[in-house]
């Protein structure tokens, strides 16, 4: 993380671009736990009080990071066919967020959301309702697409190779489940995860797609 000085460098006065990269920094260094007002404060040299002259709290911070992290999705161009059009756009959003191991918490345990992600989720619902589904089902299958992503994300920030589930799984007896060690045997210990993403994505959006 930068020095205070640095950060400071340039700056007659705090503004709310500051208290944000300030933010973020701290997530990609200590985890989204860290991101506290004071803790925020002591970074930029400032008092507590300085800071809720530019953000009401945290929550009001929380969702500025948001908003920094939904700028940046860069859509890729409309196409005509839906399928595509929703692999794409998810792909986008994915991206992103793979950058960011705290999103996904703030966006599911704390329930917040930016607004400037809704340009993308207006083009999904016109690909979802183009691709023959009624309102009901489309956002159904909206909803579908953020939870496996989420589910995706979680895991990709969060997977250890020492975790007891998969500790549980190379330790159960061969014999009493010969298909789970089949499965188990391409992946030894230490192997990294191939990226799927795309793939299993494209595989959802054709179940969730009349055909």
């Amino acid at each position: 993380m930068a020095t205070r000085d640095e950060r400071r460098r340039g700056h007659g006065r705090l503004d709310r671009a500051d208290i944000v990269t300030v933010a973020l920094g701290l997530t990609h260094e200590h985890g989204i736990a860290a991101v506290t007002m004071r803790r925020i404060a002591q970074e930029l040299g400032c008092s507590p009080m300085a800071l809720y002259r530019h953000v009401a709290d945290r929550e009001e911070l929380l969702l500025e990071m948001l908003d920094d992290v939904a700028a940046r999705i860069v859509l890729p161009d409309p196409v005509d066919d839906p399928r595509a059009e929703v692999v794409g756009l998810m792909s986008a959003a994915h991206r992103t967020m793979s950058q960011e191991a705290w999103v996904v918490t703030v966006l599911v345990v704390d329930g917040l959301a930016s607004p400037r992600i809704l340009p993308l989720v207006e083009r999904l619902m016109a690909a979802l309702l183009r691709a023959g589904l009624d309102g009901v089902a489309a956002l159904s299958a909206h909803q579908t697409l953020w939870q496996f992503t989420y589910g995706e994300l979680f895991t990709r920030h969060h997977d250890r190779d020492d975790a007891w589930s998969k500790r549980m799984m190379r330790e159960s007896d061969p014999a009493s489940f010969p298909h789970l060690h089949r499965a188990i045997a391409a992946m030894p210990p230490g192997t990294p995860l191939p990226e799927r993403y795309t793939e299993d994505l494209t595989t959802l959006v054709d179940a969730l797609l009349p055909l």
